[in-house]
Parts: C-alpha cells; sequence; structure tokens
C-alpha cells in the first residue's frame, strides 16, 4: 500500500488515503518564488541560527510538498523526505553555539533516549530506533537553534521571520482552494484544504505552529495580532483536522484575553472578561451546532470517561465509531500493554513494535509510549513535559501565561494525534521549548535584561549578533 511507503519516515502508517499533491506546473514555482524570497530575506539577517531556523521549517514544508517524489526510497534505503530530516539536524549541529552536556535544554532528553536504546536494543528494534532518536535529534537541534536565534535577533524579529516560512504551507492551501485540490476528510463527507501535502494532521501541526509563532509575538497591534490568528484559525479549520482545532484554542483563548483586555484600565477587565466569556461561549455553542455531528462525539466521551476503555473483544461496532475509532484504538494498545510480561511492562516492546501487531497507529502520544517503551517511557515522555511546563511557570516579567497555554495546547494534541511522531510536531515543540527557555533565562538574568551584544561561538566559527 503507498500509504505504507511513503509514511515510514515519520511513523503514520495507514492514517488513511493520501492527499493529491498540486499540479507540478503550480507546485515547482510557487517552491521556487517562496525560495528566492525568503532567501533575499534571511541574507539581510546578521543570525546563523535564526537563518537556519527558517530554513528548516521551509525546507519541511517543501519536502512534504513533494510527496509523490520526496516520500519514496533514496538510494541509501531511507526516504528523502527522512534524509532531509537527517541532513537537516546534521547541518544544525554546525551552526549551534558549542553548550554543556547538562544544559537546560539538553537535560530532560536523556531519559527519554536512555528508554529508547534500552528498549531498541532488547526488541532488535534497531532500525526504528534510529528513526525515532533522529525525529529526537531534530527536535533539540531546532529547540536550541530558536534559542540561539532568540538570543541574536529578540523574538519579534525572529517570529516575523519564522512567519515567511510558514507562509508557504499558508500559500499552498490558498492554491489548493483555487484549484480544487481537496482529500477527503471523515466519512462524513467533509473534505480538507491541505495545500497539496500528504494528511491533514501534519499540515494542521504545521499551521498550528504558526498559529503558535503569531501568539507569542509581543510588539505588534493588537488589531492585526487578532487579525492574523483569525486567519490561521481559519486555515486549520479549512484542513478540517478536529484534533488541532480543539488543541490551539486553549492557547488562542488566552492571547486573545490578555490582547483585549490590556487596552482597559484594571477596574474595567473584569466586565470585559465577562463579556468576552459569553463571547466565547455562544461562538463554542455555535460552532458545536453547526459541526454537531463531527463534534457530538466529545459529549459521548465526557459522558463515559474512561468507560471508552475496555478489552478488545468487548468493543462494539458503536464503539468503533466514537472519535474515529480512538476509544478502540486505544483499547487494544492498553490492553495489549496490560497482558504483557512484567518486562515488557517495563520498557514496552520496542520502537513501531506496533507494526507486527495493529494496523493502526496509537492516536495517542502516551499510549503510543506505554506500548512501546513501557512505563519508563512514559515516565521519561512525562518528565520531558514537566521539565518544559516548569521552566514556563518559572518565567518572571515575561509571556508566562502564554508559554504555559503554549504547552497546554501541546498536550492536547497529544491526546488525540501523535505530534511527536512526526517531524512538524517537532517543528511546534521545538518553537516553543526554545522560547520557553529563552524567557526563563532571562527572567533568571532579570527582566528586560537583554543579551550582551558581540561574538558567540559556534561549532563552526563565529556568529557576531547586533546589540
Amino acid at each position: 500500500m503507498r500509504e505504507i511507503a511513503c509514511h515510514g519516515e515519520d511513523g503514520l502508517d495507514q492514517i488513511g488515503a493520501i492527499g493529491a499533491a498540486l499540479p507540478a506546473y503550480v507546485l515547482l514555482p510557487t517552491l521556487l518564488l517562496s525560495a528566492a524570497l525568503l532567501t533575499a530575506l534571511l541574507a539581510r539577517v546578521r543570525s546563523v541560527s535564526a537563518s537556519f531556523a527558517c530554513f528548516a521549517i521551509w525546507t519541511r514544508c517543501a519536502l512534504s510538498a513533494l510527496h509523490d517524489f520526496t516520500f519514496s526510497a533514496s538510494p541509501i534505503g531511507m526516504s528523502y523526505t527522512a534524509l532531509g530530516s537527517v541532513m537537516i539536524s546534521i547541518i544544525g549541529l554546525f551552526v549551534l553555539r558549542w553548550r554543556r552536556l547538562s544544559d537546560i535544554v539538553l537535560l530532560p532528553f536523556y531519559p527519554l533516549i536512555a528508554c529508547y536504546l534500552i528498549s531498541g536494543i532488547h526488541s532488535a528494534q534497531v532500525g526504528p530506533m534510529n528513526v525515532a532518536l533522529s525525529k529526537f535529534l531534530y527536535l533539540i537541534v531546532l529547540a536550541l537553534a530558536i534559542k540561539d536565534a532568540l538570543d541574536d535577533i529578540g523574538p519579534e524579529r525572529l517570529f516575523r521571520l519564522l512567519l515567511w516560512a510558514f507562509a508557504l504551507p499558508l500559500l499552498l492551501q490558498i492554491l489548493s482552494i483555487a484549484l480544487g485540490v481537496v482529500k477527503a476528510g471523515e466519512a462524513d463527507g467533509s473534505v480538507s484544504y491541505i495545500g497539496g501535502f500528504h494528511h491533514e494532521a501534519a499540515f494542521s501541526v504545521v499551521l498550528a505552529s504558526a498559529v503558535l509563532c503569531i501568539c507569542m509575538m509581543q510588539r505588534v497591534g493588537t488589531i492585526a495580532k487578532i487579525a492574523l490568528i483569525f486567519y490561521g484559525l481559519a486555515a486549520i479549520i479549512l484542513a478540517n483536522y478536529r484534533t488541532a482545532m480543539i488543541a490551539i484554542l486553549p492557547l488562542v483563548g488566552v492571547v486573545l484575553v490578555t490582547e483585549v483586555t490590556r487596552r482597559f484600565v484594571p477596574r474595567q477587565r473584569g466586565i470585559v472578561l465577562g463579556v468576552m466569556g459569553l463571547a466565547l461561549g455562544a461562538a463554542l455553542l455555535a460552532g458545536g451546532y453547526m459541526e454537531s455531528e463531527r463534534f457530538a462525539d466529545l459529549g459521548t466521551v465526557a459522558q463515559e470517561g474512561t468507560g471508552i476503555i475496555k478489552r478488545p473483544e468487548m468493543i462494539s461496532d458503536d464503539d468503533r465509531r466514537i472519535l474515529s475509532g480512538r476509544g478502540a484504538i486505544w483499547s487494544n494498545y492498553i490492553y495489549g500493554w496490560y497482558d504483557a510480561k512484567p518486562l515488557n511492562k517495563l520498557i514496552g516492546f520496542g520502537p513501531d513494535a506496533w507494526t507486527k501487531v495493529f494496523p493502526l497507529y496509537a492516536h495517542n502520544t502516551v499510549v503510543s509510549f506505554l506500548y512501546e517503551l513501557g512505563l519508563t517511557g512514559v515516565a521519561a515522555l512525562l518528565f520531558l513535559w514537566g521539565w518544559m511546563l516548569g521552566l514556563a511557570l518559572l518565567v518572571r516579567g515575561g509571556p508566562r501565561l502564554q508559554l504555559v497555554a503554549g504547552h497546554f495546547s501541546f498536550f492536547v494534541l497529544n491526546m488525540a494525534t501523535m505530534p511527536m511522531w512526526m517531524i512538524e510536531g517537532m517543528i511546534f515543540y521545538g518553537i516553543l521549548c526554545g522560547y520557553t527557555v529563552y524567557w526563563f533565562m532571562r527572567s533568571r538574568r532579570g527582566a528586560g535584561q537583554a543579551p550582551a551584544p558581540g561574538f558567540h561561538t559556534t561549532a563552526v566559527g563565529w556568529d557576531r549578533h547586533p546589540a
């Protein structure tokens, strides 16, 4: 099946039909024009880390748009998309500044890496283990590059630059609408406009990353910022991936509230919050009514709670229709782990071991880690998430609330899909972690204290950032 062959690099095997790519006569000129504009823009940027971050994001989007070719196997066996991701990570290692192994960004990854090594070697799943570790290398490199770039040119300029990289998928989506290039969505007849990408999950997470950048911009006008946020939300809705729609709401909600209320004097903010709460509630009710069939499952899940998890032999056809079958999928994985030997419960069955047992990926990062890496893997994953969330909570004199909301949105995203299983999800989390560490370190130095201008060592030489 083509789904299996082309999604192997990110693990998204058998996630459903693959979207059609845009026609070559439209796609190739668009990519060339976008590359030329981004190159011209980055030529004026005096930060190699910022240029690398934009290059890494743009390249990933371009490779995904060219999936008819890039998802095929290269002469060395890896897909061209996987090869591109590895090459980007290697380039990043030469761009990054030297760090101690005890760097605050690196520390939370060590337990996770150890779990992959132990489980992968024990289960003889060395190949899948290397693929998984390469994705986490991409995450680490991008997070460190974002942190370095923020030190170089500051948040406002960096996020504006990143939006130029994200302009490519947004433009491709517009072209897909104009040309009528759609991907069939769920069984209800809905369609997804995903710019010729392979699947709405990856495309929606890319759009969520763009919204994240917009939300973290602090020195843009309120009206302009709100307009950009709503444009990003509209793009996610057109991509038609329910999980991303729901997951981005905590971040967007917090940012909208803070942006609007700061325009009022303190004694008026309570009234404004009340009005916004009513408006938001009305909007959610209206949206739920218009999309009642697609979101009705949420009420069922809220009512049944953990009751949707049951032994596979007890799962009915009605159960398989809830949340596009996620409850049934989670049940298979959880009871597959529960019935395992004690050692497998502890270290799991190995990276990508699910492909030998189940037809579908887990649709939940925690459930997937439980089956593949066992209890130790889940503990390591939660340690990583908790570490970064803890740094966000410790921020003083900065966008702490927005950072915490961003981490919560990422957590929600992981509950019904697997962003840490795809490079697009690593882009979202890499930006978020890099920005979190930047503000944590800045708050430790003292609120408002900018990094000192001058030269900083990199892996290949020197990089000067302006005062």
